[in-house]
């Protein structure tokens, strides 16, 4: 199920940044040391918070960033009901 969410983010982000979206979640599942092919709920959460931070804002700004983020993060707890490491 991380993966769907994965690939479900990656269809959104597509949407503004067009092909260059897979490479800017693929650098930010690397920022956080997580493969796109074994993801775990807490690798979702933190690759979505490097993504409100250092992604988005670039083109949404700061307020779209946070509600993209937002939609991001209920799909992660929509989606990935898996146990996080904390």
């Amino acid at each position: 199920m991380p993966r769907e969410v994965y690939e479900r983010i990656t269809a959104d982000m597509r949407v503004t940044w067009g092909n260059l979206a897979e490479f800017l979640i693929k650098k930010r599942a690397m920022d956080v040391r997580a493969n796109p092919d074994a993801l775990r709920r807490q690798d979702l959460v933190h690759i979505v918070r490097l993504l409100r931070e250092k992604t988005l804002p670039a083109t949404l700004g700061k307020e779209g960033a946070d509600k993209k983020a937002a939609l991001y993060m209920s799909w992660v707890n929509e989606l990935a009901h898996l146990p996080t490491d904390e």
